[in-house]
């Protein structure tokens, strides 16, 4: 850099960057993910998606777009498959994403499964079902089948939450 280069550079007014906010629909559509049918609510780090989806197996692939937005921590799934009762929570009247479900045709007090999203831990996950992150290991011991160490989870995995 010469001399010019840096008086120029010194003395120029530069404008300051633009902030560039992509909708929700658009990240889905660059993704190859149709996003008729869905809409988004939006909280502090949070984003909501509801609608209705006419593949099961896009559900995890909206929801993992959604979590690698810049500055959302929590994505929660209101989504419903058409003809079919909502995919999300279904024994938990809070909104998570991966919400707890009750097998079809089974009481409550039967297994208690969980889907894992992207961010997802254990810890999180134990602190979301039991109020408390220190239980991962009761989560852990009981998905081995599913699991090989208590650190690695992956999105789309189905754990049985145990009751305590």
């Amino acid at each position: 850099m010469g001399l010019f280069d840096s008086i120029k550079n010194t003395f120029s007014k530069s404008e300051p960057a633009a902030d560039v906010t992509v909708a929700p629909s658009q990240l889905l559509r660059e993704a190859g993910l149709d996003p008729s049918g869905l809409k988004f609510g939006f909280g502090s780090g949070s984003i909501t998606v509801s609608g209705t989806l006419t593949e099961e197996n896009a559900r995890q692939k909206i929801l993992d777009v959604l979590a690698a937005i810049p500055g959302i921590e929590t994505v929660l799934d209101n989504m419903e498959l058409a003809g079919h009762e909502a995919l999300g929570p279904t024994t938990d009247s809070s909104p998570d994403p991966g919400a707890v479900a009750v097998a079809e045709g089974e009481s409550e007090a039967a297994v208690r499964t969980y889907t894992v999203v992207s961010g997802d831990t254990l810890w999180k996950i134990s602190k979301r079902e039991y109020g408390n992150g220190a239980n991962y290991m009761k989560i852990f011991e009981a998905n081995t089948d599913v699991l090989e160490h208590p650190d690695r989870i992956f999105p789309g995995q189905k754990l049985v939450i145990p009751d305590l």
